[in-house]
């Protein structure tokens, strides 16, 4: 659905009426203040995930990519406009609730992996079931499902310098999942790898959308996009087409 453009869940791109509503945001804004400036980041963005989908976002530098997915990962507030998760309306909420809903129901993965160097990759994966107070047992069972998942069940007792970048960010996506969320923000998640090692990680995000996960990626290869059943393209701040891949890839 083009921004402006009025659409029913049936005619959008990628997913189906039969999975609900996720995220909603409606004529969202994001500016910044530059010196004597104003830098509008996002302009007015419409958009609307449903359960289930996978969808690409892709856009020139400077084009509100990761200003929209920080808004998303409630990592940054809408200067104006609504934004909904999980038919939640999420601004005006606390900085405590806002940390507890990112907690529960986002996962988030970064170009640049982010582990701790001197924990393995069992405590990389487990560090985010302790800061939410979950039990030992219960942190084992689910650190060991979550390596397993994503093929490194062999390589928890490893430091993040003792693996390859593909085995890193695998780490990376299983911490993010351990805490069981409704959606996956990854930004640039291929960037760091060669073709065939971001091949690899994009082919297990497709097995976790299979799944049942909620994936919104952002990157700036068509090949990867093209595994999504969505594309989004933005500039300047707008969001430009909403189309299967083959249709609105740049």
């Amino acid at each position: 659905m083009i921004q402006g453009e009025a659409a029913s869940p049936a005619t959008e791109a990628g997913h189906s009426t039969a999975n609900p509503e996720l995220i909603r945001l409606e004529r969202v804004s994001r500016l910044y203040k530059m010196g004597e400036s104003e830098v509008r980041a996002l302009d007015e963005v419409s958009l609307h995930i449903h359960n289930g989908d996978f969808v690409a976002l892709m856009g020139p530098s400077g084009s509100g990519k990761s200003t929209l997915l920080n808004v998303i990962g409630l990592l940054d507030t809408p200067t104006s406009g609504a934004y909904f998760l999980d038919n939640q309306a999420v601004q005006g909420l606390s900085e405590n609730s806002l940390a507890e809903v990112r907690q529960k129901k986002i996962g988030f993965i970064f170009q640049a992996y982010h582990l701790v160097p001197r924990m393995t990759a069992a405590r990389n994966v487990e560090l985010p079931l302790i800061l939410a107070g979950l039990d030992p047992s219960e942190r084992r069972v689910r650190l060991r499902a979550a390596l397993d998942s994503v093929g490194l069940g062999a390589r928890m007792s490893h430091r993040p310098d003792q693996l390859s970048g593909g085995e890193r960010q695998r780490v990376a996506i299983a911490r993010a999942m351990v805490m069981r969320p409704q959606v996956l923000l990854a930004d640039e998640p291929t960037g760091n790898l060669d073709s065939r090692t971001g091949e690899e990680i994009v082919a297990l995000l497709g097995r976790l959308n299979a799944s049942g996960l909620t994936i919104l990626l952002v990157t700036h290869d068509p090949r990867v996009a093209s595994h999504a059943g969505r594309l989004l393209t933005m500039c300047d701040g707008r969001l430009m087409s909403d189309a299967p891949p083959a249709e609105g890839a740049p």
